[in-house]
């Protein structure tokens, strides 16, 4: 299904400062919504150095064979063994897949809502393309069926 292996992070072992500082360093872009939600303050780091596994799936794999809206499969994959990822788990994942280049196809990385708001951002997605590496935020109404190959990073429970 993936050529993703599950990735294991390390939650809440530095500084969200620190942690935006090394992307910029390394060269990662952001997209106007990503750099809002990077000012928003509803990126939560944990408060311990809190271990995570993250594996890829797609939409299709997790149960819906023609999509989803992000909250059907995040509401619905617990007994699976999964759960959506916080928003810090966006970051820690870019910095580990920097030398990967997948293809212009994005992988999102599901995640409760940052805010209520359908016109604010969502949540974080990263793409690879000829520009970079990007961390890129989303915004998608409740209503925005993910199709069946859309590729989701969720944490195992």
């Amino acid at each position: 299904m993936s050529h993703y292996r599950p990735v294991e992070l390390i939650l809440g072992r530095r500084p969200l400062t620190h942690v935006v500082a090394e992307l910029r360093r390394t060269g990662v872009r952001f997209n106007a919504y990503a750099e809002a939600l990077l000012e928003s303050g509803q990126i939560v780091v944990a408060s311990e150095p809190t271990p995570m596994l993250a594996e890829v799936h797609t939409v299709g794999s997790l149960g819906w064979p023609d999509g989803a809206t992000l909250d059907q499969v995040i509401d619905n994959v617990a007994p699976q063994g999964l759960a959506p990822c916080p928003l810090e788990a966006a970051l820690l994942l870019r910095l580990a897949w920097l030398e990967r280049r997948p293809s212009p196809k994005t992988i999102t990385v599901a995640s409760r809502r940052a805010f209520p708001d359908a016109d604010k951002p969502r949540g974080f997605y990263l793409r690879d393309d000829a520009e970079g590496c990007w961390l890129r935020g989303s915004v998608a109404s409740d209503d925005w069926i993910l199709a069946p190959d859309q590729r989701l990073v969720l944490s195992t429970t």
